[in-house]
């Protein structure tokens, strides 16, 4: 075989060994708090799936022999909830932000002699802070009690309903798992799994696609919610937060 040939087999070769090379992908992870301000979240647990987990979804759900039950007055409950919790959640936001503010104040004022320049100011902004305390805390003592009286009414009238719509879905998703399973041998890859660090970030060591990142998320809203993503990756950075994901409520 002459050289040119050699040499054009070495690239060809050199070039599947390149297109199969793991490459590593990042996944960055943020949710709205309780103040709607997006933060990273640590602790979230990562799927990278070789297929379209929704798509599976929506085939097992097209074949049901009937259709999800409604949720209209699930839905009707939690809307009446969400109010005493958001309220629990913002007034125990509230006081923690002031609690800890003061903290600082008293760790900044106990570091300075009182002639300083600034440890007047700090002590007013001390004494200011200090005297709203008492008012928060009622607030969150007088929320906190309003969640409980909430919570004892919603959760009984709610195990009924929630109990036929997971009996749907035990039923309608049942081949899920035989079918992932085949999926995943046919283009022999399988799901890989990471957990996002205190940064809100995963890293994923993935092998030529197609890939989706699939990630669940609690709502520090609504107790009931809950945040969702089923995000294809593009590229070398997949972002998951509130414009990437769906937010759905929790049956």
């Amino acid at each position: 075989m002459s050289r040119p040939w050699l040499l054009l087999i070495l690239a060809l070769v050199l070039a599947l060994v390149a297109c199969d090379r793991p490459k590593v992908v990042v996944v960055r992870v943020s949710i709205p708090g309780p103040d709607s301000i997006e933060a990273p979240v640590a602790g979230i647990g990562l799927v990278a799936l070789p297929y379209d987990r929704d798509s599976v979804l929506r085939t097992l759900e097209a074949r049901a022999p009937s259709p999800r039950p409604s949720t209209a007055a699930l839905d009707s409950l939690f809307g009446r909830f969400r109010e005493p919790f958001s309220a629990y959640t913002q007034a125990t936001y509230a006081a923690g932000k002031l609690r800890e503010s003061l903290q600082g104040l008293k760790r900044r004022l106990d570091s300075l002699p009182r002639n300083a320049p600034e440890y007047r100011d700090l002590y007013l902004q001390f004494t200011r802070q200090s005297d709203a305390l008492p008012a928060a805390e009622k607030q969150e003592a007088s929320t906190q009690a309003a969640l409980a009286r909430a919570r004892a009414e919603f959760l009984p009238r709610t195990d009924t309903l929630r109990a036929r719509i997971r009996r749907w879905e035990d039923s309608t998703y049942e081949g899920y798992d035989s079918i992932t399973r085949r999926l995943s041998d046919a283009r022999r890859l399988h799901p890989v799994t990471d957990s996002t660090g205190t940064d809100g970030r995963a890293h994923f060591s993935l092998r030529r696609g197609p890939w989706w990142i699939y990630a669940r998320s609690w709502d520090a809203t609504d107790p009931n919610a809950e945040w969702y993503w089923n995000v294809p990756v593009s590229g070398d950075t997949v972002v998951l937060n509130g414009r990437t994901g769906t937010r759905r409520a929790k049956y």
